[in-house]
C-alpha cells in the first residue's frame, strides 16, 4: 500500500449537505481546507431525488440563507432546455416549502463552489483510523484506491452523516428514538418516467379519502388536488386508502402506508421516496449491505404494483437507481449543547444560534406503520451542538450533530444542515487561526462573520 503524510487548517470528512458548506465557510475565512468524499462526486444525499425542505417556516418566512442558497441561486441561473435548473421556494401545506432542483445539475454547481473557494478536494477516500492522544485528534487516516493518507489538522469536521470519524475516535453517541431505540428506515431513491401526474391528481380529486394521512400526521389545510394542479412542482403524500387495500390483499410488496412522488423539473418524471428497510442501522456495513440488495429487489416488485393499481403510473418505466440509500437516522454525537425536542417546541432561538430550522417534527415510524409529523415554529441551532463533548479538535456536521432523536427528525433536512455546516466551518476557521480548540471560540464573531455573508439567524418575514 502507498502512504503520504498531508497537513491542513481544517480537514471535513463528508462531501454531502453538512461537508460541503462548511469546507467553503472555512476556506473562505483564510483556513487551508481539505474535503475528503468516499463518491467520485459531490452532494451525497443532495444528488439522490430528494426535494430541499425547509427553506421557509410554516408561516412563509426565510430561516435559511447563506451558503444554501447561494446554492439554490446559482442552480437558478443555470438555463437548461426546460428552464432553469431549480424551483422558487414553494409554500406547502404538509412540507411548510419545497425547493425542487436537477441533482446532475448540482455536481456542477457543488464542485464549482468548493473550487472556487479554494477548497482541495480529495475524492474516493473515507476514514479508517484516527489517532487519538490525550483526547485530541492527531490525525485521520485515509484510504482509498491503494493509498493510506495520513491527514493531520488543527480542527476535523466530521460530516459523514453517521459519524465515522467521531466513532473512530471513541466520542460518545446515541442511537434511535427516545424509550424504544428504534431508527427510522432508510430509502432507496429511485426516478420513474412515463408517469401522467394529472391522472394521478384526478385520483385523488375524485376520492378525497386517499388525501387522509394517519392520525399522527399533522398537514395544513389544502394539501389537495387544487394544491397539486396549481403547484406543478410538488411533492404528493398520500394514497394511503389505495395503499391499505394492496396490502391487505396481499399486492404490497413494501412496508409502507403512502406513495410519496417528487416531481421532476422534466415532463413525465417522478421521483419515488417509497421503500421501506426496517430495523436496518446504516452505520452498520452488514445491515447498510443488506438495505441497499433489499431495496433494489422492493423497486423491481413495486414497479408492478405502481403499473397495475395507480392511476398515472401504467406505462412508468425506471430510468435511475441513485447510487446510495438514503439513512434518515443513525448515530448522534455529545457536542457541549444538545438540541432536543423542547427546543423546537418552543421555539428557542438563542444568541449562541449559527443558524435556524423551521422544517417539521418529521419521524418516519419504524415499523412501516406511519409518519408522525409535527409543526414547529423556527428554532435555533447552537453552535455547542458543532463542537464534539469528548474529543478536542473534532467537530460535527449533519445529522450527527449533538441532537436528541425527535430534534433530529426535523433538523437532519438538507437546507438546514447546510446552515449547520456553514456555521461550523467559521468555527473551525476561527479555532485554526487562533490556535484554539473550536469549544473556546467567540460565537459572537461566529455569528457576525456569518450574517455578513448572508446566513439567517432570525427569521425573515
Amino acid at each position: 500500500m502507498r502512504t503520504t503524510q498531508r497537513e491542513y487548517d481544517v480537514v471535513v470528512v463528508g462531501g454531502g449537505p453538512g461537508g460541503i458548506p462548511a469546507a467553503i465557510a472555512a476556506a473562505r475565512n483564510g483556513a487551508k481546507v481539505l474535503l475528503v468524499e468516499r463518491n467520485g462526486y459531490l452532494g451525497g444525499n443532495l444528488t439522490i431525488g430528494l426535494p430541499l425542505l425547509g427553506f421557509l417556516d410554516r408561516d412563509g418566512r426565510t430561516v435559511i440563507g447563506g451558503i444554501a442558497q447561494e446554492f439554490v441561486d446559482a442552480l437558478r441561473a443555470y438555463k437548461t432546455p426546460y428552464g432553469a435548473a431549480a424551483t422558487a421556494h414553494i409554500r406547502c401545506p404538509m412540507h411548510d416549502s419545497l425547493t425542487l432542483y436537477d441533482h446532475e445539475i448540482f455536481k456542477f454547481v457543488a464542485f464549482r463552489k468548493v473550487l472556487d473557494a479554494g477548497v482541495e478536494v480529495l475524492l474516493h477516500a473515507e476514514p479508517i483510523d484516527v489517532d487519538v492522544e490525550n483526547r485530541r485528534i492527531r490525525t485521520v487516516t485515509l484510504a482509498g484506491k491503494g493509498w493510506r493518507i495520513e491527514v493531520a489538522a488543527k480542527v476535523f469536521i466530521d460530516a459523514t452523516g453517521d459519524g465515522d470519524v467521531a466513532f473512530l475516535a471513541g466520542a460518545s453517541f446515541a442511537k434511535g428514538q427516545k424509550r424504544t431505540g428504534v431508527l427510522q428506515p432508510p430509502t432507496l431513491m429511485f426516478t420513474l418516467a412515463g408517469v401522467d401526474t394529472e391522472k394521478t391528481i384526478r385520483f385523488v380529486e375524485e376520492d378525497p379519502e386517499q388525501m387522509v394521512l394517519c392520525d399522527t400526521t399533522e398537514v395544513g389545510p389544502g394539501y389537495d388536488a387544487a394544491f397539486f394542479r396549481a403547484n406543478p412542482n410538488h411533492i404528493l403524500v398520500g394514497l394511503r386508502k389505495l395503499f391499505d387495500q394492496l396490502r391487505a390483499e396481499g399486492k404490497l410488496p413494501i412496508a409502507r402506508d403512502t406513495l410519496i412522488y417528487i416531481k421532476s423539473l422534466l415532463p413525465g418524471e417522478v421521483h419515488l421516496n417509497v421503500t421501506r428497510h426496517l430495523g436496518v442501522d446504516g452505520s452498520d456495513v452488514f445491515s447498510l449491505t443488506k438495505a441497499e440488495i433489499e431495496g433494489h429487489l422492493q423497486i423491481e416488485a413495486f414497479l408492478e404494483t405502481l403499473r397495475t393499481y395507480v392511476p398515472g403510473f401504467e406505462t412508468c418505466y425506471l430510468t435511475q437507481i441513485y447510487p446510495s440509500i438514503g439513512v434518515r437516522e443513525s448515530r448522534r454525537f455529545a457536542g457541549i449543547q444538545e438540541l432536543t425536542e423542547d427546543d423546537l417546541l418552543t421555539g428557542r432561538i438563542g444568541e449562541d444560534a449559527v443558524g435556524l430550522g423551521g422544517y417539521i417534527i418529521d419521524i418516519h415510524k419504524g415499523d412501516g406503520s406511519g409518519t408522525i409529523v409535527k409543526k414547529v415554529p423556527p428554532y435555533g441551532l447552537p453552535y455547542g451542538i458543532t463542537v464534539s463533548r469528548d474529543i478536542e479538535g473534532l467537530m460535527l456536521s449533519g445529522r450527527c450533530s449533538s441532537m436528541d432523536a425527535v430534534a433530529m427528525s426535523s433538523a437532519r433536512v438538507m437546507p438546514i444542515l447546510m446552515a449547520l455546516g456553514e456555521g461550523a466551518g467559521v468555527g473551525a476557521a476561527l479555532a485554526a487561526r487562533y490556535g484554539i480548540p473550536p469549544r473556546n471560540v467567540d460565537v459572537k464573531e461566529v455569528r457576525s462573520i456569518l450574517e455578513a455573508a448572508g446566513a439567517i439567524l432570525r427569521p425573515r418575514a
